[in-house]
């Protein structure tokens, strides 16, 4: 795991970074009081403030699950799950990055490193797409006939500090990211003789554990 995950797998200097988002109505000069809706499985249905710090989707509260589960039986010490502006301050670590550039500047700050020549974010005719920087291969997402969500995953050494890595699992929607948190944690294996990597997973909409890798082939 200490090969895989990084040297610091087990202690402090390992971290999830979430991507996390702000309500664009409290910045408003009368923000309204009821900003969000609590469902109950009954029917019910009430109107609440709601947070007003940090907002965190649920597809990264699963991803983050998920590597927190593979990596507790082994540790000691919790995982550190934090924001991603607080990745920042601190990079002599391994960093798993949740989210797409759009919503982690972590994952903005990983994919712009130069030993990043795998995949990258990009923009076509339909849309929001992921791209092989070297073919220039594109994956869309949500396209009939059955519409299916892209991820992916990408391990890059952290050349700062040698013997940490930066990873991402990012997606075009929520389950792509979550999907390939899922794959990532659960098949890891796969890659543990891999210093660096990148992979596309598709994922079926409603369920992480339906993705599976389909670039490259």
């Amino acid at each position: 795991m200490k090969k895989f995950w990084g040297k610091n797998v087990f202690e402090d200097q390992f971290s999830i970074e979430y991507g996390a988002l702000s309500d664009s109505r409290l910045n408003q000069p009368n923000p309204p009081p009821v900003r969000f809706i609590k469902h109950y499985h009954d029917g019910r249905a009430i109107g609440i403030a709601g947070p007003w710090g940090n907002i965190i989707g649920d597809c990264e509260i699963r991803a983050s699950s998920y590597f927190i589960q593979i990596l507790s039986t082994f540790r000691r010490k919790a995982v550190n799950v934090e924001a991603d502006a607080n990745g920042f301050q601190n990079l002599n670590r391994t960093i798993i990055s949740l989210g797409s550039p759009d919503s982690n500047e972590i994952s903005d700050f990983i994919l712009r490193q130069t030993n990043n020549v795998f995949l990258k974010f990009s923009q076509n005719a339909n849309g929001p797409c992921i791209e092989d920087i070297n073919t220039g291969r594109q994956f869309n997402g949500f396209q009939p006939p059955i519409r299916k969500d892209y991820g992916i995953i990408i391990k890059i050494r952290n050349c700062r500090f040698p013997g940490h890595y930066f990873f991402v699992c990012a997606g075009l929607g929520e389950f792509g990211t979550s999907g390939a948190s899922w794959y990532l944690a659960n098949k890891w294996k796969e890659f543990e003789n891999k210093e660096e990597f990148g992979i596309v997973v598709e994922v079926d909409l409603g369920s992480d554990e339906s993705a599976i890798k389909v670039f490259p082939e």
